[in-house]
């Protein structure tokens, strides 16, 4: 049977105190460590970072292209029912601006666009050409609407007969209007879809632009 001495014993625990000094104060290892920890948030940050930018670049695309395409048209006394683009007022040829203008998004593979002439139902509805506006309230009525051929099915007008326009428009006896419509299938969570498989899927964005045509006149439909 071993006996340990008092002294042994006390360089032992002086042993073992200086070793655990060390290992307390060894900075060894700690910068794996705070990499570990860094990295993932540094980078879950710039991919949020990104994720937000991606969502306001398509929501700013959007309204740029319904505005643009509202003020075209509202300076456009007729449009021509077809989808060729030999004219400039062919509505093909507004379906194709309608993609230029929402690049990079490729509106005519995930979005669509719609077009609502609006007329006054007692004036400007009966006789396009030949009315008098006065001060009284009219009555909008939905004179035509068109759709872009690539539209998706769930891009559906949200212009109906009971949703015309916003009550605090002022529509008089003899007026007219134009409602632009544009919709674009987003995918909020693109760039982290490998990290996050089950992430929230698909929104619809939409925006919406009243503009009153400059000729005082509801715009025409013609055939084309």
């Amino acid at each position: 049977m071993t006996t340990v001495t008092p002294t042994v014993w006390s360089r032992r625990k002086a042993g073992l105190r200086a070793t655990l000094r060390n290992l307390l104060r060894s900075d060894r290892g700690s910068v794996a460590v705070e990499l570990v920890i860094i990295v993932p948030l540094m980078v879950l940050l710039m991919v949020g970072f990104s994720e937000i930018y991606m969502y306001m670049r398509t929501v700013s695309a959007l309204e740029h292209t319904a505005f643009m395409l509202a003020d075209s048209l509202g300076q456009t006394s007729q449009l021509i029912n077809t989808n060729a683009t030999t004219d400039s007022n062919d509505l093909g040829s507004i379906w194709n601006a309608a993609t230029l203008l929402s690049a990079p998004n490729s509106l005519n593979q995930g979005g669509g666009v719609i077009i609502t002439s609006v007329c006054e139902l007692t004036s400007s509805c009966t006789s396009p050409t030949n009315h008098t506006n006065t001060m009284v309230a009219g009555v909008p009525q939905i004179w035509w609407q068109a759709s872009a051929p690539w539209n998706g099915s769930s891009m559906t007008t949200r212009v109906t007969p009971g949703n015309i326009l916003p009550a605090t428009w002022p529509f008089r006896n003899g007026d007219s209007a134009i409602v632009v419509e544009v919709f674009y299938t987003f995918n909020p969570f693109a760039l982290t879809a490998g990290l996050w498989p089950d992430a929230p899927g698909t929104q619809t964005l939409y925006e919406r632009i009243y503009v009153r045509p400059r000729s005082a006149q509801p715009l025409q439909l013609v055939a084309g």
